[in-house]
């Protein structure tokens, strides 16, 4: 049973802006700075799960793709703030 659970997505996907989005953006290989970056990006800007898909993306460490409006780029510059504001 618990094989189950883990295989389905967290609740707040089906809320997610990106759910129903054109299936041609790709938000898993989207390079920072991009044009399909920021499409993904204004996508993300009114979803109402934002906040939720960006605490993910930061504390699962993703590492590819767009996350609650934020890029590689974008969630590596936040690591490293909060490294300094840590320190």
């Amino acid at each position: 049973m618990t094989t189950l659970m883990a295989l389905r997505a967290p609740r707040w996907h089906v809320h997610a802006a990106c759910r129903n989005a054109d299936q041609e953006v790709d938000w898993t290989d989207t390079k920072p700075g991009s044009k399909a970056a920021a499409d993904c990006k204004a996508i993300c800007r009114l979803c109402p799960v934002r906040l939720t898909c960006a605490i993910t993306a930061l504390t699962t460490s993703k590492s590819y793709g767009v996350w609650g409006g934020m890029d590689q780029a974008d969630r590596e510059a936040l690591r490293h703030a909060e490294v300094q504001v840590a320190a």
